[in-house]
């Protein structure tokens, strides 16, 4: 198991891995209750994520408001729903805790499920390197349509769309200063960057 408490072993390189079964039922038994900051599982490991900083919050904060504006002005009630720091199911052994996703409106699961997202947006303060690498990937792979890393610091998005198979994307685009987003799921929505930092 992978994570920063020393209260856990340190087994990056274990050819043991957790599926989600066991993930929530160690949940539920409070082995986590102790660690400061939230776990979750990237690819059969238990991750234990920092702290949110008050520019990480802020940012998450933004980022919904905006989304959830745009959405609103397109329909009163619409379809999708923006879901903030919630498990994502990709697979059986990866579920990781998306600052941000939005997804088709459903009844009755506890979980997200990575086929109802239609847009992933990660808030990189501190986590610059697994978001582009690890995260990218899981996302990609995933099938997710588009994913969004947020950079308030360097005010720039990373925009990556057409997830590939093998972890990759089709098109990758950067962008900054004055520049506007439109979100694949509603092309006709345009969120200014300066709504985001």
């Amino acid at each position: 198991m992978t994570t920063m408490n020393a209260g856990f072993e340190e087994r990056g390189d274990s050819e043991f891995l957790f599926d989600f079964e066991q993930f929530e039922l160690m949940d539920q038994a409070g082995v986590f209750s102790d660690v400061q900051g939230r776990v979750e599982l990237i690819e059969g490991k238990i991750i234990q994520m920092a702290p949110a900083s008050i520019d990480h919050g802020g940012a998450n904060a933004d980022v919904v408001f905006a989304i959830e504006s745009a959405l609103r002005a397109l329909s009163p009630r619409p379809a999708l729903k923006v879901i903030v720091t919630a498990t994502l199911r990709i697979d059986r052994h990866s579920a990781p805790l998306p600052d941000v996703f939005v997804m088709r409106k459903s009844k009755g699961e506890k979980y997200a499920q990575a086929e109802q997202s239609v847009l992933v947006v990660e808030i990189s303060v501190s986590t610059r390197g697994s978001d582009l690498t690890v995260k990218s990937r899981l996302y990609a792979q995933a099938g997710i349509p588009e994913y969004w890393v947020v950079e308030p610091k360097a005010r720039k998005v990373s925009v990556f769309r057409e997830p590939q198979p093998d972890g990759t994307w089709a098109l990758a685009t950067i962008l900054e200063n004055d520049d506007a987003i439109s979100p694949l799921f509603a092309p006709q929505i345009r969120i200014p960057l300066s709504e985001l930092f």
